[in-house]
């Protein structure tokens, strides 16, 4: 079997599928509006599937009371095809009504959909023009229910095997205990971090979309691909995109893709992100800032799985879950005109607001010890260790820039630290050099051993820890190595 049957026979999902046959049924029983509704227990049918140019929205949230349409009920039992003639009956009331609104006297037919002698459903055929559906049509429509049936036994099973999967994701995920320990970069066992981690493994198995928020350097990333690596799509792709500095034509270049000759530059064809995440997650970060012209084509490619090329004409399917992240107030940019609030809503799922780590000072001493293992690896200075002075040191700094922040002040640590322990000499906070700096413009000067130890770690940052050689600390500042050396110990710069 080639690779297009292949990808024809995975594209026959039991809604496709359904669609398919449903305008099949149209070409031989006209109709301007089928419906199909499973059986929900004894008393009640649920829309699943709808097609016409009568089909509104409200259509899919009908349930219809079997125990108040006892009409209903009765052609279900028969188990037989009924042409409902409704001009005959003034008191009978029609099968949506208060959701579609038909003429008097318009087409309408029942068809129970069985299998076995199993009632699974119903499927009704309505038309505004009296008297389309024929005895011929009605005869038809009953051996076509029987094609129906097992299209709808079909939905029903894959709905089962379905929940089975997302029960048994979950747990494993409850099984897995603690993501953190599995998951890297999501370490912490303060209170507010564990909230974040169960509504992490809560969302992961679902197909909802996820609104991350939360200041930056949080580990927004971190944590979609924590409910991608959970969920049922962990074998397919994750994709990212930034949706920072884009303008109109780049943002649709980037989430659609674009044709060859689509604009100056384009010379070749290039597939964009909904395309590449096809079966996956899309990870859009800092949403916020995806312009507004945009935002419409967006909302038609996640409502309807559906867009095309920047520059093409072809209808392209991509069936993504989107995972967005902003540390903006989206309610405010909707309210100021710069963000569209049908989108937030249908992005705004399922939000997980992520602490900010000033709030969370708990978990610094694992988060440190995970970031000091992994920085000493890749900087090959393994076994270093973080003196309790250090560790006080981190814990009573604010942390505006969060964890990422605290990832860079202890790589900033290992490299100045040259015998295997973090000192607070070694701790440079980021927003204090900011501060540092501007206040350098002033006439405020420290002691002169105070002044000398920050010139002596600046040239240190800057060669990143090398003292000798030509872009080494000693070269910098003038000075010979053992002159230098000297100075650090006596400056206690170990």
């Amino acid at each position: 079997m080639n690779e297009l049957k292949l990808n024809t026979i995975s594209y026959l999902t039991p809604a496709v599928t359904m669609d398919i046959l449903l305008e099949a049924i149209q070409e031989i029983v006209p109709y301007e509006l089928a419906v199909i509704s499973s059986r929900e227990g004894d008393d009640k049918l649920k829309v699943r599937y709808a097609k016409g140019p009568l089909v509104t929205d409200e259509i899919y949230n009908f349930e219809i009371d079997l125990k108040k349409r006892t009409d209903i009920r009765d052609v279900l039992i028969s188990g037989n095809v009924k042409l409902v003639e409704e001009s005959k009956d003034p008191h009978h009331d029609d099968t949506y009504k208060g959701v579609i609104d038909l003429p008097l006297g318009h087409s309408c037919m029942l068809a129970p959909l069985k299998i076995n002698g199993e009632i699974l459903g119903l499927m009704t055929l309505d038309h505004r023009q009296c008297d389309m559906f024929t005895p011929m049509r009605v005869n038809l429509t009953n051996t076509l229910s029987k094609l129906i049936s097992l299209a709808l036994a079909q939905s029903i099973m894959n709905d089962s095997l379905l929940n089975e999967k997302q029960t048994l994701i979950y747990e494993r995920n409850s099984l897995l205990g603690d993501v953190s320990s599995v998951l890297e970069g999501l370490v912490g066992k303060s209170q507010k971090w564990l909230q974040v981690i169960e509504k992490i493994k809560l969302v992961a198995p679902t197909e909802s979309h996820v609104m991350i928020l939360g200041e930056t350097g949080t580990g927004k990333e971190q944590v979609a691909k924590a409910i991608h690596a959970l969920s049922n799509r962990s074998d397919k792709p994750f994709i990212t995109l930034n949706c920072s500095a884009l303008n109109y034509n780049l943002a649709e270049s980037e989430l659609f893709g674009h044709e060859k000759g689509a604009f100056t530059g384009a010379v070749s064809q290039r597939r964009g992100r909904f395309e590449l995440a096809d079966g996956g997650t899309l990870f859009l970060d800092e949403i916020a800032d995806l312009p507004l012209e945009i935002q419409p084509k967006l909302l038609r490619a996640i409502q309807e799985g559906t867009f095309e090329r920047l520059g093409g004409e072809k209808t392209i399917k991509s069936d993504v879950r989107i995972i967005c992240a902003t540390n903006a107030d989206l309610l405010e940019k909707v309210k100021e005109g710069k963000f569209r609030e049908d989108l937030y809503y249908r992005l705004n799922v399922f939000p997980i607001k992520l602490p900010p780590l000033r709030e969370r000072k708990e978990d610094i001493f694992l988060l440190s010890n995970h970031f000091i293992e992994k920085l000493g690896k890749k900087l090959s200075k393994p076994n270093i260790t973080l003196s309790e002075e250090a560790l006080s040191k981190l814990k009573n700094y604010s942390w505006h820039g969060n964890v990422r922040e605290l990832q860079n002040t202890l790589e900033r640590a290992i490299i100045l630290c040259n015998y295997g322990v973090i000192k607070p000499e070694h701790i440079i906070f980021e927003y204090e050099e900011i501060n540092h700096d501007t206040a350098e413009s002033d006439d405020t000067i420290a002691a002169f051993d105070e002044e000398v130890k920050k010139i002596i770690l600046r040239a240190l940052r800057k060669s990143k820890g090398k003292i000798y050689g030509a872009d080494g600390a000693a070269a910098l500042l003038k000075l010979k190595p053992t002159t230098l050396q000297s100075k650090m110990k006596k400056l206690g710069i170990a």
